[in-house]
């Protein structure tokens, strides 16, 4: 490219021979600031249908999950199956707190493969659905990292969930989810 200098930005510019360029587009990358990884499993006396019926009827998600507020069903893009705004719940000055939660994959009865995206929020999840002897086992493997350096502040909210607080959060939703779909939490085992 004539006039631009060599470097990792110049590929992104184009510049007309013998000119100089009047205003430029650099190109936007998503800044991943802060993550979090969030993994377990709950035990249940529930069955893997019934915590199946549950995991995907998305508007229950507030009913067992603690983070999330309100859930709205919105018409997913392609190649999502499913899709929800999800609003969570969050302290001041963060409110409202709103992505996209997109369904991506769905294994019946026992996988659930979802993309959280159009938000300050970024990531991917599964839960899985088995049966256990004595009914089934949810297990959720959740990785979120804030998408823009604006929404720095959540960072330490994110972090909270691999916390006491946080994990005492998790249990309630485990407990949560059992009840909902007609049974009772059952203590993990390792």
């Amino acid at each position: 490219m004539a006039g631009a200098p060599n470097d990792a930005w110049s590929s992104n510019i184009d510049v007309a021979p013998d000119t100089q360029p009047i205003s430029v587009a650099l190109p936007l990358r998503e800044v991943r600031v802060g993550a979090i990884e969030i993994r377990g499993c709950w035990r249940s006396t529930a069955g893997v249908q019934d915590v199946w019926a549950v995991l995907t009827d998305l508007t229950t998600w507030p009913q067992w999950w603690p983070a999330i507020r309100e859930v709205e069903i919105i018409e997913p893009s392609s190649p999502a199956l499913a899709a929800a705004r999800v609003t969570f719940s969050t302290r001041a000055p963060l409110r409202p707190l709103v992505t996209t939660l997109h369904v991506m994959g769905r294994t019946e009865p026992s996988l659930l493969d979802i993309t959280v995206a159009d938000g300050p929020l970024g990531g991917r999840g599964t839960f899985t659905i088995a049966d256990d002897p004595e009914g089934s086992r949810s297990c959720y493997d959740v990785s979120l990292a804030v998408r823009s350096l604006l929404f720095r502040p959540l960072e330490p909210i994110l972090r909270n969930g691999t916390r006491a607080s946080g994990k005492a959060r998790l249990e309630r939703a485990g407990e949560d989810l059992a009840r909902l779909a007609g049974g009772e939490p059952l203590a993990a085992t390792d």
